[in-house]
Formats: C-alpha cells, structure tokens, sequence
C-alpha cells in the first residue's frame, strides 16, 4: 500500500524538519524534535504517512484522541456540511443546533444523574471548568471555605494552570506560580485489580477527608490513569464515591482519555456502576477531527447556579464554547461509534492485545503489562529501555506511545484483529530486544 496522492508534499522528511526546528515551538517536548520525528502528511484508517511516503500503523491514535482512526466519512462529511450551513455562533448570548443536541446525546449517555453539559476545547479546560464549578457551587451554598480539590498521586489532569496543580509530578508548574487549595494523596493499590475489597488504597482519602473534608470543595479521580493506562479498581471508585458522600463533595471523574468507548463502555466509571457529580471529556468525543470538550454535571448542580443568577451565573466561558461545526462533529463521531458496535470491538481487541503482550509478564525488566479495552501499557524499569523501544518500533512501522517508563498503547476503536496482530508482532520483539541496553 502506497500513501494516498495529497498535492501538498513539496518537500521530503528532512527539509520539512528543517524548517519546523526554524519555526515550531513544540509541546510536551525538548522546543526542537529530534530528526526522527514523523512529519504526518496524511492517514488513511489506522495508518499515517510521512513526507517520505512511509507507512506506519498509529497504535497511539495520534494523541489518544484519533478514535476513529483517520479519513472516516461520515465525520468528515457532517463537519463539511456544518460549515457550509453556519460554521459556529456565539453561546454567550445565543445558542446552535448541534450544541443543543450534542448535549442532548451525551445526557443520554452518560446516565440518569448526568443531564447538563458546559462545552469549552479540550480536557484541560474541561477540567478546569470542573474545578471553577465544584468550588463555586459550594460558594453559593454559603460554604466558601470548601475550595480544596483533591486528586492523586501519579495522576495528569490537563496542562492548564488549576488542570495542572491537580497534577503532581505529572504535569510541574513553578512553585512560584503554582496556585493554592490543590492537595495529592496516595492513589488505591493498582494491583489489587477490579474485584477487591472496597478498602483497597482507600484509607489515605478517607484520612485526609475525615480531618480537612469540610474545607474540600472535590475529589478528582481518572478510572483508568493517562499517565501509563493505570486501572483504578472498581471497587476504589465505588468508595470514593461513598466517602464524597459521606462528606458532602463533590466527585469530578477524568474521562478526558477514556471517555466514549476507549475502555469497552461508553464510560470507564461505568465498570464500577457509579456516577460523578461532573465528568470530564474530550478526546474521544471529536475523534480528532475537531477541538472540543465537556464538563457535564447533575441537575442539583446546575441549579445551584441557576438559582443564584443574581451573582451573575456562571462566569466562565470560551469565544468556541460549543462550536457548531466541532459539536457536528462530535455528533457524527458518537453515531459512529454506535452504528459500527465500535464498544464490542474495542472489548474483543483489547483482549486480543492483551492476551498477544501476555508473554512480556515473566522479563525480568518488565514492571508489569496492564490496561483496560484499548487502553493498554507496559511497564518497563527505566525510561532509556522504554525510549529504545519506541524507536524501534516505529522503526518497525508502529507508531506507540512513551510515557515514563512505559509503552501506552491506545490505537483507534475501528483497529482489526490483524492490526493488533501487527502490533503485538513489533512490539513483543522490541522489549525483548530491550535486553541487549546496558546500563
């Protein structure tokens, strides 16, 4: 297979890194790529291709956020056909057909207690619109001391300044600038898996919120950690939804990485059968195709808001709040999910996977192998082994994701039983070749 004809490739690989080290400012890296970067010229399904015309399988999803892999039709069509009607108009003052209805559609997803959804454009912001929400809300109720939010340890929440306090160690801000009322505790015992007991890890957070829960405004938890695919076990979930309960906070879930259909549910919370007072989503909603993202949160909450107008609602907001052509999109992605029963899918390749990267458990610098659906890592003992296997994997042609010591593997929902095939076939090698690294 040669790459698809774009009329856009003028110059090869290396010229086009030349001029992106003169011009780009990179994120989440060095300020200049390395010469191996892939310069993505055009994707075709699972498969990108550079400037040079190489081929590679995306086992990533570009940034966790390709969930439809690339050139999906309908998705394409629904955002063209938006932009010709009305590209977007402005939520402050008026509303769009799509936003009314996205919103509709997430409502129905999400569950009975998840009715009421604030779009912004992207999961950091998602997360800090939770944040602004969970401490005003306590604010209009008379509880102003309740402003600490509370997350755990090893977690990432967005790069936002109040996304990024929520995220210790993941995600440095300068203490200098660091803003104040975010607390991290020690997060459950990862390795006790789903079916433990529900006091698993739990007694660090019920610690803390038994001595400070009356000065907390929320505790903030991903089901399943960005930060190297780590499952929080259901039962944690379960009692941390209890202990929020029991102390009058609200519960923020992080599904900005596994929302809509990445895990093998809609939801990730939904393995442990509960539900947060606000989620927040983006990756998945928009497959990529679009920036969009979603705080969604209860009618009791909301109407605290609603209720206190005369303190001007809510003051908080973006110039693509709710953008029609990216809420289009949004739209066209879920009813693509469910139309090709993409959530089976992901359930049976994940275990596909999962079964394929088995035989890494027993390396004796193998951490672990883990993962939920099409959410999958494996852990190796430092960053350098994990380094080197990512670059001969992608010198093998797939593309994965390093993070830390670890190789996360997210690849888009539409991936075959063969292209797991040709993953785990990669893969598999390049951690065993990790053994030849000397130290």
């Amino acid at each position: 297979m040669t790459a698809p004809p774009t009329g856009l490739i003028a110059q090869c690989q290396a010229d086009l890194l030349a001029v992106d080290a003169t011009y780009l400012w990179h994120p989440w890296s060095p300020s200049r790529v390395s010469p191996d970067t892939v310069v993505a010229t055009s994707g075709a399904g699972c498969e990108v291709f550079d400037a040079d015309g190489r081929r590679y399988l995306d086992a990533k999803s570009s940034g966790l956020n390709a969930a439809l892999g690339y050139g999906c039709q309908p998705v394409i069509d629904a955002i063209s056909a938006q932009l010709s009607r009305l590209m977007t108009y402005d939520m402050g003052e008026g509303s769009n057909l799509p936003a009314i209805e996205l919103a509709q559609r997430i409502a129905g997803l999400a569950g009975p207690r998840l009715s009421r959804t604030f779009f912004c454009n992207s999961g950091s912001e998602a997360v800090e619109a939770c944040i602004r929400i969970a401490r005003f809300y306590h604010a209009v109720l008379g509880a102003t001391e309740r402003t600490a939010i509370v997350s755990l340890e090893n977690a990432y929440h967005g790069a936002t300044m109040g996304a990024a306090a929520c995220s210790a160690g993941s995600s440095p801000v300068a203490p200098e600038v660091a803003p104040t009322g975010f607390v991290t505790v020690p997060g459950p015992d990862y390795a006790a898996g789903s079916g433990s007991g529900d006091d698993a890890g739990i007694e660090h957070l019920r610690a803390h919120l038994d001595e400070h829960g009356p000065r907390t405004a929320a505790v903030i938890v991903e089901p399943v950690q960005a930060r190297g695919a780590r499952v929080v076990p259901d039962a944690y979930l379960r009692a941390v939804r209890r202990l929020c309960d029991e102390h009058a906070v609200l519960l923020v879930l992080d599904e900005v990485t596994t929302g809509f259909g990445r895990t093998g549910r809609m939801f990730a919370h939904q393995y442990a059968d509960i539900q947060p007072d606000l989620l927040a989503t983006s990756k998945g909603l928009t497959g990529g195709y679009m920036s969009l993202g979603a705080a969604t949160t209860t009618p009791e909450v909301f109407d605290a808001f609603d209720r206190h107008r005369g303190l001007a609602g809510f003051v908080h907001g973006h110039t693509h709040s709710g953008h029609a052509s990216a809420c289009a999109a949004g739209l066209a992605v879920l009813g693509y999910i469910e139309s090709a029963n993409l959530i089976a899918n992901v359930r049976a390749r994940g275990a596909q996977l999962l079964g394929r990267l088995a035989e890494l458990r027993d390396v004796p610098y193998v951490r672990g192998v883990r993962g939920r659906g099409l959410f999958v890592a494996v852990e190796l003992d430092s960053s350098r082994r994990a380094g080197q296997v990512r670059r001969q994997s992608k010198d093998e042609g797939v593309l994965v994701r390093r993070t830390g010591a670890s190789i996360v593997l997210a690849p888009p929902l539409i991936i075959t039983a063969a292209e797991i095939d040709r993953i785990a076939d990669v893969l598999v090698p390049a951690v065993l070749a990790g053994a030849e690294l000397s130290y």
